[in-house]
């Protein structure tokens, strides 16, 4: 309990014993004033499972150490003896309560880094010559099993990472990319992190995702990354708004957007470039049919992910149907303070009309028109810097005003070395900069100083 509740609760007690209200008001006014949750201990958490790794390591070199000396029959009591105890210790420990849930999860932690260790061993002792991202497959299944059964984050966290490490392990060193580790990592791991609530656990979720998805597309054909993580930034943010509005796990709502923006804004960038722009719009597709199914897949799919997630956000709109009636949301996640207003903020609209452009320029084949594709893309990159400078001089909000700023100079350093080769020319457009940049400062300055007074006002 913090200490303005602690504060509070002392005095309205103060305020019964000399009369000044009854038990029941001191009681309402204490209602409304609840005791927080309880914080997570992440203090016992981190350092409970950095401890529990460390040992799970030290176990591992002192086994591997005596490893030759040990015969069959007694590795294999060592590893399923060590499971057995180690796991039904911390279960025990977990379900004894909140005072030592921490040291059950710790000990179960450390069972499950013993049973990833038990995997390799095993497969030496039988000398198995097998495919060895099966092992992190088989180990990250073990510790999503016991993260559900528990509940267990740090469990979690664990299935993410290994389950991650399989993904990109067949698709990098195998050239076998796996489709269905995407949804094993986002429907597995994310609806766990859905169910403990823990935004955490989902930035690991998402990150994993990412990564893997980035992993299969470049194995498939390295044309299609870019235009696949335009089309899942899409979908990211969209389904931020979604989440907000309609309270759908919304702690995790920024993260959505964290890695929307990151997976748009970069490839928009990249593509900027006309290399990029030209390596997008000219790609083939594979003559095996096998490879141009799940080529066309990705590329498809991410498209039609992407229109029904943003045409969902406008019939959501459209309808009103709005968590506690609010019709309003900031997506971009660059405008501080959430500003209420009427219309949908213009430069969200950027994005489904860039997915959509992006797969159509893709189709068009427009090989020989690499600085006209890029174009396209510069100017995107240009209207949403205008549009994040442009609210945050109006509303004097400093994120977006600074996030548009980088935006701008990073499209203009960008330009310096492809566009501009005479240095009068990138003088005069440094200039032009310069003084566009004194100029945002003038007006969110002014900004500021027209809506102090309304926030001073009661």
């Amino acid at each position: 309990m913090s200490d303005r509740i602690q504060w509070l609760w002392r005095e309205s007690k103060r305020w019964v014993a000399r009369g000044l209200i009854s038990e029941d008001q001191a009681g309402q006014i204490r209602g409304l004033y609840p005791a927080p949750k309880a914080a997570l201990p992440w203090g016992t958490i981190i350092f409970a499972g950095f401890g529990a790794v460390t040992a799970g390591l030290g176990i591992i070199l002192l086994l591997a150490y005596n490893w030759q000396a040990i015969p069959r029959g007694g590795k294999l009591a060592i590893v399923f003896a060590g499971l057995m105890m180690l796991h039904g210790v911390g279960i025990w420990l977990f379900q004894r309560g909140e005072r030592w849930r921490q040291a059950g999860e710790a000990v179960c932690l450390l069972g499950s880094m013993l049973f990833g260790s038990g995997i390799w061993l095993i497969a030496q002792i039988y000398n198995i010559q097998e495919h060895y991202p099966n092992g992190f497959l088989i180990w990250g299944l073990g510790a999503l099993l016991l993260a559900w059964a528990m509940p267990s984050l740090v469990q979690g966290l664990l299935a993410v990472t290994v389950l991650g490490i399989w993904g990109c392990s067949e698709s990098w060193a195998f050239e076998a990319p796996v489709d269905g580790g995407l949804l094993l990592i986002l429907a597995g791991v994310g609806l766990l992190a859905w169910r403990l609530r823990s935004p955490f656990l989902f930035f690991f979720v998402l990150a994993a995702f990412v990564i893997t998805l980035c992993a299969n597309v470049s194995v498939l054909h390295g044309f299609l990354l870019l235009r696949v993580l335009l089309q899942f930034g899409t979908v990211f943010l969209a389904v931020a708004l979604l989440a907000e509005r309609h309270g759908w796990f919304a702690e995790a709502a920024g993260i959505w957007k964290f890695y929307g923006w990151w997976c748009f804004l970069l490839p928009v960038y990249l593509l900027s470039f006309p290399f990029f722009a030209e390596r997008d719009i000219a790609g083939d597709l594979s003559d095996e049919a096998g490879l141009r199914l799940r080529q066309l897949v990705y590329g498809w799919g991410a498209f039609i992910l992407s229109m029904l997630a943003w045409g969902w956000v406008v019939w959501s709109l459209r309808t009103g149907s709005a968590r506690r009636g609010d019709d309003t949301s900031d997506l971009s996640g660059a405008g501080g303070a959430r500003v209420r207003q009427a219309v949908f903020p213009l430069e969200n609209w950027l994005l489904p009309l860039t997915a959509l452009l992006s797969q159509v320029l893709s189709l068009a084949r427009l090989s020989n028109y690499r600085w006209e594709v890029a174009a396209v893309y510069n100017l995107i990159f240009l209207a949403l810097a205008a549009a994040w400078i442009g609210r945050g001089c109006r509303e004097g909000l400093l994120r977006p005003t600074l996030l548009g700023s980088l935006l701008l100079v990073a499209l203009v350093a960008a330009r310096y070395f492809d566009l501009f080769e005479n240095l009068a020319v990138r003088g005069v457009v440094f200039l032009v900069v310069g003084g566009l940049l004194i100029g945002e400062g003038i007006a969110f300055r002014r900004a500021r100083q027209r809506l102090q007074p309304a926030k001073a006002t009661p």
